[in-house]
């Protein structure tokens, strides 16, 4: 193309000032990538040295070379194709190709810088481009380690007949090699384009061709190499129907079966066909071709891909499809109860509350078989910070947590928190960086509580107090290194001079000096060597930490300090259950942290979404992580893991309580040997405290609202489906219990509860983690579930009271309705609230005793403004749809609603 004779006087004016401009781009560039490469370094060393101090080296560094192979064999791919594709356009640029002649200025221009950026454009396109498929290759390292490390299932699916390992681990890496070219292919397509018109090698308006023959070749070529990856794509999609949503549950639905299948079947020949005819395009670059290739395609993916399938599903199954789908509706129904743990065993027993005890029996029944937990976790956790904070520094959880221990030779259920260190609480002219990160590290200590005593409406502590009263529960080292509120970071080990120097407790006596200590758990990032130093003083924008005197060769940087955090880092691949709670083993207390193996590609099992399943009373309360909004078909709960809160250390055990082994942690296990130990190997004073986690049992209960009916032909029906009661009490806290506003439901769903309670309402108390379903209208109780949590013979075993369609038992709604409407009660509370007092609705309680549900209700008061906790002052107690006993203390209302006199508890 020659050049306007009127050259553009901005081409040839101010050269030193385009030299200095390039160069300060250049240096701006240089410096850009100098600073990911820091940080990159930065990133990498940390982590091995993280790694390193968790005894866990392997994980990072397998998981580091699989994102480094997957980055590089990616990355260079789209860098080759697009530098190919770059290349061939370079040889084949358009030279004879006018523009539109009232460009000719612009394209003058562009040609002259082109000249001079070209091959600094060529680096900076191809490098972008690959660099960022490599990265998204890279992030998806877990597939391609599952693909490797794949174990059979032993289920097949009835509709393709495959393994269930190929959907869970084969057809994931499928899915994404698939994905990554297309991307590739696209992009190249996109920068061919934008570059063609850029040289004026395609024109959108203006006379004559709209593009030059080389550029029609080059465009036929990748519009057929992506045909020909969409053919592998209808192919490969036929398998996600397995976990389709078209029809009434997860899996083929009939319009899938007879249309969806038979319609991907006929594109890929329609793909296969319009993809022959681009590539023969490359030579011929006829337009005609091309335009024929991309409109056939569109045309059959629209009436074959779209419009057949959806005429099947409107006039055939639509129709029939109470008929049609029973089959579809019967695998769905095994798959999923295979896939959530729900085919186990599990004792239905029709609760039509005609089955009564009474006098005595009864009595009897009720104090010896339920540890009734007057003590709400959700509410008492003031409490405990008012009566065992001891210092503004230290706090406690916002939801105390429940676990059982051997207290005088019974089994007794607490109430736990630790006391862990709190930054915020320090005055803040003490909030020095030495004080917050040397001197200043640790909690101290658990207390404890029995559930069902609260004298003068107040706990009973056990372990309490600074340096504590007593030591029923044996605890030998009380320091709270590693828990849910520590410090970002902090650093230990031996000070610089010969006193110790982190703070330990406050002086016994109040007066005389505070306990000092040096933490000798090991666990932390050595930072003796002044290379380690700089690393996490840049990590950690903290430049003390490499000037600081106080930091020597024995200094020990404690990071990643949260339990739920540390498990997640070193095995990723687990959903982590969001509560994490303490225990005491062998005088060391331990954070257990449930871990979970899921996945989304279980064929035919029912999707459900984590997050609704899993939200309660608990999770909108900040009190429990919340789970991710993310898809699921399958969950087990595979992997016990601990941290010790002293030490840090992370322990991973293998959890498996399945008559079959599970598929994903064997997996895992041979991705990463020897990072989970066998289930054999858990300490015996640790195996008590293990529990059926909370979020399993949500969504277990979730999906039980459904799926106890075993009849297709019921379950399209849908008459007997339940669902699960939203918490009423946190409705009728918001509005203070006005009188003559019932109560509504608009509130989160009714969190379950741990608690030791006869499973049947006869035999005896087991620790169990329990709740009631109602109706779909929320007026009458329609079950009530419960789960064997602990550990022996009966763990995870199911307990389903199932009350016959036309009972009339009342739900949690009702029973609050009548609590709230009862006149004695409301003229109580309405007292209670003149002043300076605020009433606290306690967690309402279902507990089935003797062919009945028993409701327990605690009442607290709390004084306004701060300082202040809750107090039982009230306990309002039914019996099945009698009325509402309300009493200052558990026995007289017992007595009140039973109508009968409780004996105390028995051992």
């Amino acid at each position: 193309m020659s050049a306007p004779t009127d050259s553009p006087p901005v081409v040839r004016t101010f050269p030193k000032l385009r030299r200095r401009v390039i160069a300060l781009a250049v240096v701006i560039g240089v410096v850009v990538v100098l600073r990911y490469a820091l940080r990159a370094f930065v990133g990498i060393d940390t982590n091995l040295l993280w790694f390193r101090s968790v005894q866990h080296e392997s994980v990072y560094t397998r998981t580091f070379w699989t994102e480094t192979l997957l980055f590089a064999v990616f990355g260079l791919l789209m860098a080759a194709t697009l530098a190919f594709n770059l290349v061939v356009f370079h040889l084949n640029r358009p030279r004879d190709f006018a523009p539109d002649p009232a460009k000719q200025r612009t394209r003058y221009q562009f040609s002259r810088i082109e000249r001079r950026l070209r091959r600094w454009l060529f680096v900076i396109i191809v490098g972008y481009f690959g660099v960022t498929m490599g990265s998204r290759a890279a992030s998806n390292w877990q597939t391609w380690l599952a693909w490797r490390n794949a174990t059979p299932v032993g289920q097949i699916d009835p509709q393709f007949h495959r393994d269930a390992s190929y959907y869970l681990f084969v057809y994931p890496l499928h899915r994404l090699v698939l994905t990554l070219l297309f991307r590739i292919v696209a992009t190249s397509l996109i920068v061919v384009l934008v570059t063609a018109y850029a040289y004026g090698g395609v024109r959108l308006r203006g006379t004559g061709p709209r593009m030059t023959r080389a550029v029609r070749s080059q465009l036929s070529l990748l519009l057929g190499l992506y045909l020909v990856l969409k053919a592998g794509a209808y192919w490969l999609n036929r398998y996600s129907l397995v976990t389709s949503n078209r029809g009434v549950v997860t899996g083929p639905a009939y319009t899938d079966v007879h249309a969806v299948i038979p319609s991907r079947l006929t594109l890929i020949v329609i793909a296969l066909i319009c993809a022959a005819v681009l590539l023969a395009n490359v030579v011929l670059s006829r337009p005609k071709l091309l335009y024929f290739g991309i409109g056939v395609m569109a045309f059959g993916a629209l009436v074959v891909g779209v419009v057949w399938p959806a005429v099947v599903q409107q006039f055939r199954e639509k129709p029939s499809a109470s008929q049609v789908e029973l089959p579809y509706i019967a695998h769905n129904i095994t798959a999923t109860r295979q896939a959530y743990g729900l085919n186990g065993d599990t004792t239905t027993t029709e609760y039509d509350g005609t089955n009564l005890l009474h006098g005595t029996a009864l009595a009897s029944q009720v104090a010896r078989d339920a540890q009734i937990r007057l003590l709400d976790p959700n509410q008492l956790s003031p409490t405990f910070n008012f009566e065992q904070q001891v210092q503004s520094y230290y706090g406690f959880k916002s939801t105390l947590d429940i676990d059982h221990y051997l207290i005088n030779g019974n089994q007794q259920d607490l109430a736990l928190a630790v006391r862990e260190l709190t930054l915020s609480g320090l005055p803040s002219s003490r909030q020095s960086w030495t004080n917050t990160h040397l001197v200043y590290t640790h909690g101290y200590g658990l207390v404890s509580a029995p559930t069902d005593e609260l004298p003068d409406g107040t706990p009973t502590f056990i372990g309490g107090g600074l340096p504590p009263t007593d030591n029923e529960l044996g605890i030998t080292q009380p320091r709270i290194y590693y828990g849910q509120m520590s410090p970002s970071y902090s650093i230990v080990g031996a000070p610089a001079g010969s006193k110790a120097r982190e703070f330990d407790q406050p002086s016994a006596t109040g007066s005389g000096q505070q306990v000092n200590y040096t933490h000798t758990g090991g666990g932390g990032v050595p930072l003796g060597s002044v290379f380690n130093r700089l690393l996490y003083a840049y990590k950690l924008h903290s430049a003390s930490i490499l000037f600081s005197s106080e930091v020597n060769k024995d200094s020990q940087l404690l990071t990643v300090r949260n339990p739920r955090a540390r498990v997640a880092a070193v095995a990723p691949w687990l959903t982590l259950d969001g509560d994490v709670y303490p225990t005491v083993v062998n005088g060391r207390i331990l954070w257990v942290v449930d871990g979970y193996t899921t996945s989304n590609n279980y064929p035919d099992s029912q999707q459900i979404n984590l997050r609704s399943a899993t939200t309660n009373t608990l999770t909108s309360s900040g009190a429990t992580v919340t789970q991710p909004s993310s898809s699921i078909n399958y969950m087990r709960n595979s992997v016990k893991a601990t941290v010790d809160a002293y030490s840090g250390r992370v322990t991973l055990y293998s959890w498996d309580q399945s008559p079959t082994p599970d598929p994903i942690l064997s997996t895992w296990e041979k991705a990463f040997p020897g990072l989970v130990q066998p289930q054999s190997t858990i300490p015996t004073a640790l195996l008590p405290h293990l529990r059926y986690p909370q979020d399993l049992f949500n969504v277990q209960r979730s999906l039980l609202t459904r799926y106890h009916v075993s009849n297709p032909s019921e379950f399209y029906a849908g008459d007997n489906f339940w669902t699960v009661p939203n918490d009423p009490t946190v409705a009728a806290s918001s509005k203070l219990n006005s009188l003559g506003n019932p109560v509504t439901a608009s509130a989160p769903s009714l969190a379950s509860a741990y608690m030791s309670l006869s499973p049947n309402g006869y035999t005896a108390a087991q620790y169990t983690l329990s709740s009631p379903l109602v109706t779909l209208n929320s007026r009458n109780l329609a079950a009530f579930v419960s789960v064997d949590s602990e550990p022996g013979p009966g763990y995870g075993r199911f307990t389903l009271l199932d009350v016959p369609i036309g009972q009339s038992l009342k739900s949690p709604l009702q029973i609050q309705t009548d609590i709230e409407s009862d006149v004695q009660i409301t003229n109580a509370l309405s007292l209670a609230r003149q002043g300076n007092s605020k009433v606290v609705i306690g967690n309402l309680l279902t507990i089935p005793v003797g062919g009945q549900m028993l409701w327990i209700e605690p009442i607290f008061t709390q004084a306004k403004g701060g300082n202040s906790f809750p107090i039982l002052r009230h306990v309002i107690a039914i019996y099945g749809n009698g009325q509402p006993a309300f009493s200052s203390t558990l026995p007289a209302a017992l007595n009140k609603a039973l109508g009968v006199t409780v004996p105390p508890p028995t051992p």
